[in-house]
């Protein structure tokens, strides 16, 4: 008596199914590679040094939308427009700003964001480090 089955089970698999997968893996690395050297530069301390080692200029911004440089308040016309104001403001910031400072922006969560922008046109176009907070 011959019991043996005629059906059997084939063990081959499907190379397609696996040719598929690895360039999917291949793909997804090739998009995260890019990803990962498009990033930003960002400044870390070294070892070394310390924050203490340059001046910070703080400069604040209340609700009603008025500078003030090392807590002193910057005097201004209450008429003049934003442009005449950052004109000032800037003059300001640049009597008390040392080679090596950084401007700490602190706005008021209630003033309006053109004034903390002006701020930061203004360490911009000189080249200057800002850190930005708000509420002080």
């Amino acid at each position: 008596m011959d019991f043996r089955s005629e059906n059997k089970v084939k063990l081959e698999g499907g190379m397609s199914t696996m040719t598929d997968l690895v360039f999917l893996l291949l793909i997804f690395f090739i998009i995260i590679s890019t990803l990962i050297t498009a990033g930003v530069n960002i400044d870390v301390p070294k070892n070394g040094g310390s924050a203490s080692d340059k001046k910070i200029l703080e400069v604040n911004i209340n609700d009603n939308n008025e500078y003030f440089i090392d807590g002193k308040r910057l005097m201004v016309d209450k008429e003049a427009d934003i442009k005449e104001k950052g004109e000032e403001l800037e003059k300001q910031i640049l009597q008390n700003i040392g080679k090596d400072s950084i401007i700490a922006l602190y706005g008021s969560a209630k003033s309006d964001w053109e004034y903390s922008v002006k701020v930061i046109d203004i360490a911009k176009h000189n080249n200057f480090k800002i850190v930005m907070n708000s509420e002080k």
